[in-house]
């Protein structure tokens, strides 16, 4: 079987669970699936240290859901984050676990920290394709870091305003995983190919 028929089996089985009707794009052993363009214009932001949203910010309700949804991917913990300011939420792999190449981690093992009330942002990290077509859908832009080229696989993702928001992102987040367990690896040059979930 070729990758992208591989692709397309994982895309049916992943629609078949919660994530449904998303693009994706086809990677060598995981399809990365994307959201719909962000509906709205983008938040203002801060440009400095921390990179926080400005406006738009998230219910009560959405940032812990967010949370709480995440740590059920399994293999990922959270503490709190190093890079992030107090109340962050780092996820993070365990060492055996962690197979991903250096540019998937923000610190140590941490893929993705959740920064908490008020702003409610996520910091995380994509490969850089998968990252550009997220960023072109209008859910998140460079993180400073990233434009200083230190970190550029590091990218701020806009706080989920609701439900299908937080559906949304998560996605985000889970394969900001994949990519930290070193299982997802964009395919390049005549064999990349962006395809429609069914």
């Amino acid at each position: 079987m070729d990758v992208l028929a591989q692709a397309d089996l994982l895309i049916h089985w992943i629609v078949a669970g919660k994530i449904s009707a998303m693009p994706a794009f086809a990677t060598l052993t995981r399809a990365a699936l994307l959201p719909q363009p962000r509906i709205g214009p983008r938040p203002r932001m801060h440009r400095t240290l921390p990179h926080l949203q400005v406006d738009q910010l998230p219910p009560e309700n959405a940032v812990e859901e967010l949370l709480e949804t995440c740590l059920r991917i399994p293999l990922v913990r959270s503490k709190q984050s190093r890079m992030a300011s107090p109340g962050s939420h780092a996820l993070y792999l365990c060492d055996e676990f962690a197979a991903g190449p250096p540019e998937a981690f923000i610190d140590g093992h941490e893929f993705c920290h959740l920064h908490p009330l008020p702003e409610g942002g996520i910091h995380l990290t994509l490969p850089a394709a998968l990252r550009d077509e997220v960023m072109r859908r209008s859910w998140g832009e460079p993180h400073p870091i990233a434009a200083a080229g230190i970190l550029p696989t590091l990218m701020t993702v806009y706080a989920p305003r609701d439900r299908q928001e937080i559906d949304a992102v998560f996605g985000l987040v889970a394969q900001s995983c994949q990519f930290a367990q070193g299982k997802l690896q964009l395919l390049y040059g005549q064999e990349r190919s962006v395809r429609k979930a069914p």
